[in-house]
């Protein structure tokens, strides 16, 4: 038993330095294809000078790491883990445009175009003619260049369209990968189980760039047309008055001046589409390599990065209680790996009893099955909007009662209300009573007119009921066929992300912290029975089962409850047997009986003795009995 006396330091002093040493490795690919654009870009009248790394080319690698640089920056500031979830594609955008890390996408990826834009125009000679005037003929003044204007806005251009693509598919996005608990597990042997080896990313980059060169000529084909049009239909005078205003406090220019064109124009064109395609691979490159180094396994020389630590497992439960999402994401993937391919560390987390506040086993599972918990919290918000959850100590957390003035009399009474009536005591007052009510129910001079204004009444009301019919059929009719069109696209409410909404978790999905807590507690249960020497872990199992149980149940209730709403056009045009079939809670589903199913594998026979009932254990094991595993598809937000 390990006695904890030392304070454990941040997760963040672990993983701030694995980041950045898979920073320096993605930067350094990243370096070596600005050296290539930098030999591309130069003048190659020297055999020796045009390529040696110490030479001009040399300089112009250095300056064009700068443009991939801010975009790292920018990657850097604004990564998240897990994917964007909305009720529809118009809440996605109203939700993230007017946000200040869209301005700053935009505002990164123009510096990132201009500084290279730059540093292409002044590599130029002469005879490309981009220098900022035009000395003319003897007898004429000097005029401003108007083709390095042009070509400088179509970088701009670019840039702005690569911001809109960036925000569009989400590029900010870390997809950490989940482990899955295993359906069946061999038994294990004494020796650690090697970790899985990951993708080698020089490797991914070299297979993708051929696919991000096409999609980088796709996008600066696009650009030169959808900037050119911009630029001659309204930009031009514009961008040219500003700019002949600010050249004239530098150059004796005349009061007024007009465009000066743009001829050759086919070798402008080919300047840009060469050096725009060159920069946006750049861009490409950098993103995808950013993302292949970030997702690799939080691990340091083969072993967890807490490794290091003087007490690893106080250091890792910092992590998993960080307040930062994306360091609670890594930090449970690590957890997962520990759990499953490390045994000696995994032994310490049974053996720690004497950890503050409490051992690091149960510290461990109460962190994982909150996770499962907030399922099933998610799902009771959104089936009745007044639940409260309970509080810290486990009581329902509820609004205040609201103080009203004491009621000091009766309250009114609804319906007719009629004076005093004199009772009839005689049989003549008896007989006489009711013939005078006989008298004037048939004998008013009124019940015609009634009678008649009763018949017109009902009639307006038929015709009433027709013309609301009518209505809302007509409405019913060019609404649908408004959501079935693509302007009617943005507003449609889609069961899919509803579910996934509430299943996963907004804004962004936690279906990672999900799959790695469910595999750590199974993983956990399965080994406390040869590795857990004092037999503390298994007070945890029932309450595992439980939890487990009840999440399963939730989701399929939900579910079975979840209406289709009438503009998910896509969904209705399916099959009513699989218009509820959603991948992404499927899978959440198929998860939590995997984990459940060898939970119960390894303590069946004892669950019983351990406090669970009979009907408990028989519930658990029916829903076990079916499971399915269907494929994630992607989601475009």
């Amino acid at each position: 038993m390990a006695t904890l006396a030392i304070q454990p330091r941040p997760y963040r002093d672990f993983l701030t330095p694995a980041l950045h040493s898979r920073f320096t490795d993605a930067s350094l690919y990243t370096l070596f294809l600005c050296y290539l654009i930098a030999v591309w870009m130069g003048e190659w009248n020297d055999y020796l000078w045009s390529w040696f790394p110490l030479g001009p080319a040399g300089m112009r690698t250095l300056l064009l790491f700068i443009p991939s640089l801010l975009i790292y920056v920018l990657r850097v500031a604004q990564w998240h883990t897990g994917q964007r979830n909305t009720m529809s594609p118009s809440e996605t955008f109203g939700k993230y445009t007017l946000r200040k890390a869209t301005f700053a996408t935009i505002v990164f990826y123009a510096a990132s175009a201009w500084f290279y834009g730059e540093i292409y125009i002044y590599s130029r000679t002469p005879k490309a003619r981009l220098l900022y005037t035009e000395p003319g003929k003897l007898h004429e003044r000097i005029k401003l260049n108007e083709r390095p204007v042009y070509l400088r806005c179509l970088f701009i251009s670019l840039a702005v369209i690569q911001a809109i693509i960036h925000l569009w598919k989400d590029y900010d996005r870390i997809e950490i990968p989940v482990m899955k608990p295993k359906k069946e597990r061999k038994e294990e042997t004494s020796a650690a189980t090697p970790p899985p080896r990951s993708t080698n990313p020089r490797q991914v980059l070299a297979e993708k760039v051929q696919t991000m060169a096409t999609t980088a000529g796709t996008i600066a084909l696009g650009t030169f047309f959808i900037g050119s049009v911009f630029y001659f239909i309204g930009l031009r005078q514009l961008i040219w008055k500003w700019h002949y205003w600010f050249a004239r406090h530098l150059i004796a220019l005349g009061k007024n001046s007009k465009p000066t064109g743009l001829p050759p124009f086919m070798s402008l064109a080919l300047m840009f589409l060469s050096q725009g395609t060159l920069l946006a691979l750049l861009w490409q490159f950098t993103n995808t390599a950013f993302n292949l180094y970030i997702t690799q396994e939080p691990l340091k020389k083969a072993k967890p990065i807490t490794s290091d630590s003087k007490d690893p497992n106080g250091s890792l439960l910092n992590g998993l209680k960080s307040k930062k999402a994306d360091v609670k994401a890594i930090a449970f993937w690590e957890l997962a790996l520990i759990t499953e391919s490390f045994e000696d560390r995994r032994k310490t987390i049974y053996g720690e009893l004497e950890r503050k506040k409490a051992p690091t086993f149960k510290q461990v599972t109460d962190i994982c099955l909150h996770e499962i918990k907030e399922i099933n919290r998610r799902i009771n918000q959104a089936m009745d909007p007044k639940y409260r959850h309970e509080d810290g100590d486990g009581k329902k957390v509820s609004p205040a009662p609201i103080s009203l003035v004491p009621q000091i009399s009766q309250p009114l009474r609804n319906g007719q209300i009629a004076g005093p009536v004199i009772v009839p005591e005689t049989r003549m007052q008896k007989i006489e009573s009711a013939t005078s009510q006989i008298a004037r129910a048939h004998s008013s001079p009124q019940n015609a007119q009634n009678a008649q204004a009763r018949k017109y009444l009902k009639q307006g009301q038929e015709k009433f009921n027709q013309g609301a019919q009518q209505a809302e059929s007509i409405w019913v009719v060019y609404s649908n066929k408004f959501a079935s069109s693509p302007f009617g696209r943005p507003f449609r409410s889609c069961i899919r992300r509803t579910a996934n909404g509430v299943i996963n978790g907004t804004p962004y999905s936690r279906q990672s912290l999900i799959f790695n807590a469910i595999t750590t507690l199974a993983n956990l249960t399965v080994a406390s029975l040869k590795e857990d020497e004092f037999g503390q872990f298994n007070t945890e199992v029932p309450e595992m089962v439980r939890v487990f149980t009840a999440a399963i149940k939730k989701i399929e209730e939900y579910m079975q409850g979840l209406q289709v709403p009438w503009t998910d056009v896509d969904c209705l045009a399916r099959p009513e047997a699989e218009r509820k079939k959603i991948p992404e809670v499927d899978v959440v589903v198929d998860a939590l009986k995997a984990g459940l199913e060898r939970i119960l594998g390894a303590f069946n026979e004892f669950l019983g003795p351990m406090g669970m009932t009979r009907a408990e254990i028989q519930e658990a094991k029916k829903l076990v009995a079916r499971s399915t595993v269907p494929e994630i598809q992607e989601v475009r937000r």
